[in-house]
Parts: structure tokens; sequence; C-alpha cells
């Protein structure tokens, strides 16, 4: 998908409800399907004639319906606690990858801009999660898989940013890590791809990525989740300064079966687990806020419908659900779609799901205002959780050098 690049004259949030976006169909039949949702999507007027090199990120003026815009900090002295940024979706798409040039396949221009806009940052964040989609994968020939990611830890070691020593970076997996793309019935589609999981947990462990990983579900016992294998390394949570950190494979090895491929199902999560997980942080006093990360959204963006956009359906109601009753959970914090889009999902608290699928991999043609950066958030010691996108321009080709520094958006407090 190409989407072209038009000057950025100003920003407006715009505000619906789920029912009247395509994500509706996605919620399922139960209690947290017939809730409504409100949706904050990016969207921009522009001037024609813009050009990568000379627009700007973000507009003279911005609003927010369902989330409250501020500056720096929240008022009033609040100070800044802690924070994280976060981004996926980096990879190029497999046309426009050279592996003798870019053995990484991630989109250089995009991927080194990050690294150095988020070590500038005034509050240098705790963590950088990069959620997912950080190499082409997608082949059933694991070396591949493997070559691409050793490439893209050796990227993070040597960057000139210097972000490895500055900023811890935290890889999810995303579907590009976990699947492969093979015919069924003459048609290709993304299958299981069993020997992934050890690739990704040896790029952990080779690369310094997989300090906080280790206390996941396995299939032991009466394997509740239906596991293929262990996923302790690829699910799993951890404490950092007040808050709980909870990193979800939203494609986990299941040995549920899909009559349609016959394969097994995908967009699976350990729910059982991160059941057990969510509600010992809710009673853990050590823990003010709960953060859950993963791939795959639980509810479409905007204009987005089709069933491998998010996780499994047969999780959305009750994952809706467990996210709402944990008072402590501060948002549900995604990628896989290639935008920004941020949204309350059903329930009485109205849990933000912020999508930051704007890495660098080609923007969705349904973004309409495309913009590549990275979401910083912030946890305010008032108790207050603020989102702030930092913003910059998507070039033609998207892939092109150099990419311009990021643009911070005004701070949308998301919770309480």
């Amino acid at each position: 998908m190409k989407t072209s690049f038009c000057a950025l004259s100003s920003i407006v949030i715009a505000s619906a409800s789920l029912a009247a976006c395509g994500g509706a169909s996605t919620t399922g039949s139960g209690g947290g399907g017939g809730a409504a949702a409100t949706t904050t999507t990016a969207t921009t007027t522009s001037s024609a004639g813009g050009s990568a090199s000379t627009a700007s990120t973000t507009g003279a003026t911005s609003s927010t319906t369902g989330a409250t815009s501020s500056g720096a900090s929240t008022g009033g002295g609040d100070a800044l606690a802690t924070s994280f940024v976060y981004v996926g979706c980096n990879r190029l798409s497999k046309g426009d990858w050279d592996a003798a040039t870019n053995p990484s396949s991630a989109n250089l221009a995009q991927l080194t801009r990050t690294f150095s806009d988020v070590t500038g940052l005034a509050a240098v964040p705790k963590h950088f999660f990069f959620a997912g989609d950080l190499v082409l994968g997608l082949d059933p020939d694991l070396t591949v898989l493997g070559g691409q990611l050793t490439a893209w830890g050796a990227l993070y070691a040597a960057d000139p940013s210097g972000i490895a020593a500055k900023v811890p970076v935290t890889p999810l997996v995303g579907n590009h890590e976990m699947l492969a793309k093979q015919k069924v019935n003459g048609t290709k589609v993304e299958l299981s791809n069993p020997g992934a999981d050890a690739v990704w947990t040896g790029f952990l462990a080779g690369h310094g990525f997989g300090d906080h990983a280790g206390n996941g579900p396995t299939p032991a016992g009466a394997n509740a989740d239906a596991l293929a294998d262990d996923q302790s390394k690829l699910t799993y949570s951890f404490d950092d300064a007040g808050v709980h950190y909870v990193l979800l494979d939203t494609d986990t090895l299941t040995t549920t079966p899909d009559a349609a491929t016959g394969s097994t199902q995908l967009g699976w999560i350990a729910m059982k687990w991160l059941s057990a997980d969510l509600a010992a942080a809710e009673a853990s006093s050590a823990v003010d806020h709960i953060v859950v990360l993963g791939h795959k959204p639980i509810v479409s963006p905007l204009g987005l419908t089709t069933s491998d956009e998010i996780i499994n359906p047969k999780f959305t109601d009750a994952l809706e659900l467990l996210l709402d009753k944990t008072s402590k959970v501060r948002g549900y914090f995604c990628a896989h779609a290639h935008l920004w889009d941020a949204r309350k999902l059903p329930g009485s608290r109205g849990v933000y799901q912020i999508i930051a699928g704007n890495g660098g991999s080609d923007v969705e043609t349904s973004f309409v205002m495309p913009f590549f950066g990275f979401t910083e958030v912030r946890f305010h010691e008032s108790g207050k959780v603020g989102v702030i996108h930092h913003d910059r321009p998507v070039p033609v080709p998207y892939n092109q050098f150099p990419a311009l520094p990021a643009t911070a958006a005004p701070e949308q407090i998301v919770s309480p």
C-alpha cells in the first residue's frame, strides 16, 4: 500500500462511537460487544504541494474528545513519576527489501531516527517496547527470520544515538515474527510457524533483550490455555517503578485446530494466565498502575474490519471485561495496523486501546493523517496517565532517507 504525503496544516482528533465505525463487528456478541466505545482517530486537513523534506508533522492546533489535552505535564506542577515509549511495525514490505544491503529488513531511515528521537527526550523513558513486526519474517524458512532478527539486534547495539546504553529496548513478538505465509487451497495465507518461538527466544537471549522474560505460561499441568509449547518468554510480566508491565504474544502457538486452514488458530492469547497475573498485580500494594502490551489490537481501528487485524474474536469480550474490571489497568497498547489510533474499549471505566503501528512500515490507506513516529506514555505523581504521540511526516517512498525529527503532539490524559 502506498500513501502519498501532503503538508499538514492542522490536526484534529475526531470522536465517534464504535458502532459507527468498521470495528463494531469485531467485538463479538457478548457483553463487551454491546457497549459503546469512544474512538480517537487522527485526521487532518492539508495543503497541496507539500514535500516530505519541508513538511511539519504537527499543526498549529489540536483538540480531543474523550481525552484531556495538556502540555508537558498535567498542570499545577504534577511531576512525572516514570514513563515508557513504544511503537510497532517498522519492517519493510517484501518488494522493498534487499537482503544484501539491509539484512534486518527494517525501515532504516525511520528506525534510526526513532532511536535518536527517543534518546533526545527531555525525560528519558525507563523502557522502550517495540510492539512486534520488527522484521519482515513470515517465511517458513526460519533461517531467514533468524538472520533478520540478528541484524536488527546489531543495528540497535551499534546505533550512533547510543540508545543501547541509555534506554533498554524490550521487543514483543508480532505476526511477522511468529507466522509464515503458505498456500492453502491455492491462496497464500498466514499460518502458525512452530519453530519461530525458539528463534525468537534465542534472539532475546543473544542480544540482551530477555532480562524480564521468564514468568509466563507453560503447557505444564492442566494447560488451561491450550498451549503447544513453553510461552514463558513470549508472554510474561514484570514490575518497575510502581508499574506492572504485561507483554502478550497475540499469536500464541496453540493446540486448538483451525478447520479452515488445517493449521492451528491464530490471534490466540493465554487468557487464563493473564487473568491470574492481573489479579495478583491488582492485589499488590507495590503496584500503582498496570499496562498491557501486545501486537494485535482487541478491536479494529477505523476502517479496518477483517478478523486477521485483531486478536482471536473468541477472546474479545472476555479481555475487554477483564481490563475494565481490573481497576489498575491504564490501557492496552498495541500495533499491527500501520496507523495511530486511540479509542475507549467497551466498559464502565472506558479503558483506552492505543494503536501505534506507525513505526515505519508502509502506512494504511485508511490512515487519513499519515505520520510515522512513536508514542510516549507518562505516569504523573497525581496518578494521571498521559499519552503523547511524537510525529514525523511519511515521505514518498516511505523508506526514503533522511527521516525528519519527530514533533510532540499535546499530551492526552487517558487515565483516570
